[in-house]
């Protein structure tokens, strides 16, 4: 099979990590495919095996009339000029020319929170998301969703496009390449302040309460937090908040991370804690369920399917609750803990590569 992976407007996040890792897994699955991965003039964002092909899509103009281009006419060209097999779209906002007659065509769902949460959205890019993305969707022959949720959503919101739905859930054993890290100075626990689904404040203010009941037995001794991937303007408010509070001696506010430091922090983590408002897979509570960590989520429906009940739910994102929820997760027991690592067993990147494979084959069927 010759598959051309379009990623032209793919950029540095959750896209380019699914990305990368499916690519990872196509390669062990498969080994004998040939694999196109369409770029813009930046180069990939994330890392491609070796022996696939990469090549650079240029678009005439700069500007957005050039970004138009070049996820539409551009990756048309290439695609008809490389005549593969099929064409998988990275992100939904892609190929909007189509392939050309014959190309079985993909693209990967990620979410529908743009329409289900559209308070955390602009206006502009609901709109745009709703151009583009069902102008591509409408004209896919396969949507290949990252969760059971994201394709009950697509279902649900859209049930004539759903006939085309798949679901490729994501895997979990690329954090197996992660070096292990050594303890080292207290412990600490591991939250997100990146996008407001990921409920930062109400993290700040749980972890106030469990500091109230678990006050600092001695110098470097009592639990932190690392709140990590935040933007200047939220880590200054936050840094306000959490000084008001009086736990500025048990929270680290963080910025974005590269790969490296990311993986060393959440390598380190005693615990995780995440209780997002929405997640269209959750990769970072299973991420801590494969590496033996305990993990607080929320009772969203991904969170609850890629853990499996194997995760400390929160009863909600009140103060005392997360608290509470804490407690419960630092108080799980390894044979706890390795339940929730055989879980993730069923998360692999190889079977979302192979789900994906063989709907495109027989997508035309």
């Amino acid at each position: 099979m010759h598959l051309v992976v379009d990623a032209v407007v793919v950029r540095y996040g959750s896209s380019a990590i699914v990305v990368e890792h499916l690519l990872r897994g196509w390669r062990q699955a498969f080994p004998d495919d040939r694999v196109t991965v369409l770029v813009d003039g930046s180069g990939p964002a994330f890392s491609v095996p070796e022996g696939y092909a990469v090549e650079t899509v240029t678009p005439p103009v700069g500007g957005p009339a050039g970004a138009a281009w070049l996820r539409s006419f551009g990756v048309r060209r290439a695609a008809r000029r490389l005549r593969p097999d099929a064409v998988l779209a990275a992100v939904p906002a892609s190929g909007l020319a189509g392939y050309g007659a014959g190309t079985r065509r993909g693209l990967i769902l990620y979410d529908l929170r743009h329409e289900l949460r559209p308070h955390q959205f602009s206006g502009k890019t609901r709109l745009s998301r709703r151009v583009s993305w069902g102008w591509t969707m409408r004209r896919a022959d396969g949507i290949y969703t990252i969760s059971e949720r994201t394709l009950t959503d697509l279902r649900t919101r859209h049930p004539r496009l759903a006939r085309h739905g798949v679901a490729a859930q994501l895997g979990s054993d690329h954090v197996d390449d992660w070096p292990a890290v050594a303890a080292d100075g207290p412990p600490y626990a591991l939250a997100f302040g990146h996008f407001g689904n990921k409920n930062a404040d109400a993290v700040i203010e749980g972890w106030a309460q469990f500091c109230r009941t678990h006050p600092s037995p001695g110098p470097g001794e009592a639990w932190r937090l690392r709140l990590v991937g935040m933007g200047s303007s939220d880590r200054a408010a936050a840094t306000e908040r959490v000084a008001a509070l009086g736990i500025g001696d048990r929270v680290e506010l963080m910025p974005w991370l590269d790969d490296a430091q990311f993986q060393d922090c959440f390598a380190g983590a005693g615990l995780v804690i995440f209780p997002s408002d929405f997640e269209g897979f959750g990769l970072p509570a299973i991420e801590a369920m494969r590496l033996g960590k305990p993990v607080v989520v929320s009772d969203d429906p991904a969170l609850a399917e890629v853990t499996g009940g194997h995760a400390v739910v929160a009863a909600s994102t009140s103060p005392e609750d997360l608290a509470a929820a804490i407690d419960r997760a630092l108080a799980l027991t390894p044979d706890q803990l390795a339940a929730g690592r055989r879980f993730t067993d069923g998360f692999a990147w190889r079977r979302t590569a192979t789900v994906v494979r063989d709907s495109l084959l027989g997508a035309a069927d």
